[in-house]
């Protein structure tokens, strides 16, 4: 190749990579609407409030410290997204993905989580007090200090998660799937049980709990409950 074709070539690339750059630039400054493509934007400190994002893509997008209270995420795909120190209150998350995701400390109180897919997700020390947990896959995940007090779940599976120091207090866990889970001081306080899948006598054995929680047939609350503090 000559060197006017080799300039030539070069500078196509040059083009290229521009109109991509400014595609890609347009796109994360689509307003909020449903199905929009916010995949790798930045949406750092954002108010998202309120917001139908249905059937939307958040793909590895950075949504860091920003409130998404009571918005709609039915369908959204939010793979490796980071949600960190997010607040979610009240959002409905209906058939989403969250795989991968990242979100350490954030609030998820009260949300909607339906037929969603959390596998090897990180949500260490965030809040999901009062929510309510569906046909969750939340499988080889991070979930050390979450907080789910007072929630409601049914088919819930944390094969093979990390759920060391978690809240589980006032809560039942229906068809909820403990396979091979850590449970290492597990608050288990006041929680019903008996209608969960896969819990061994050693999950309960490095879990806390007190007189008023409710295990199923044929396991027995360890000595060393309640726990110390």
């Amino acid at each position: 190749m000559d060197g006017k074709k080799i300039k030539r070539a070069l500078l196509l690339i040059c083009l290229f990579s521009l109109t991509s750059a400014n595609q890609a630039y347009a796109k994360c400054n689509d307003k909020r609407a449903p199905d929009i493509d916010w995949s790798g934007c930045k949406k750092t400190h954002k108010m998202l409030d309120d917001t139908n994002f249905s059937g939307s893509r958040f793909d590895d997008a950075n949504l860091e410290n920003s409130s998404l209270d009571d918005s709609n995420f039915s369908g959204a795909s939010l793979v490796k997204t980071n949600l960190t120190r997010a607040s979610a209150i009240r959002a409905q998350f209906y058939e989403s993905n969250l795989s991968k995701a990242n979100g350490y400390r954030s609030n998820f109180d009260y949300v909607k989580l339906r037929q969603s897919n959390l596998t090897k997700s990180e949500f260490s020390r965030a809040s999901f007090k009062k929510a309510e947990l569906l046909d969750v896959d939340w499988s080889k995940s991070e979930l050390g200090r979450v907080d789910f007090s007072g929630a409601r779940m049914t088919n819930v599976s944390f094969e093979f998660s990390n759920l060391s120091r978690a809240k589980f207090q006032d809560v039942r866990l229906d068809s909820v799937n403990f396979k091979g889970a850590y449970t290492y001081r597990t608050r288990f306080e006041d929680a019903d049980l008996r209608k969960a899948v896969n819990l061994r006598q050693l999950h309960l054995k490095f879990a806390c709990g007190n007189d008023k929680t409710r295990l199923p047939e044929g396991l027995e609350k360890p000595e060393s409950w309640p726990c110390s503090e």
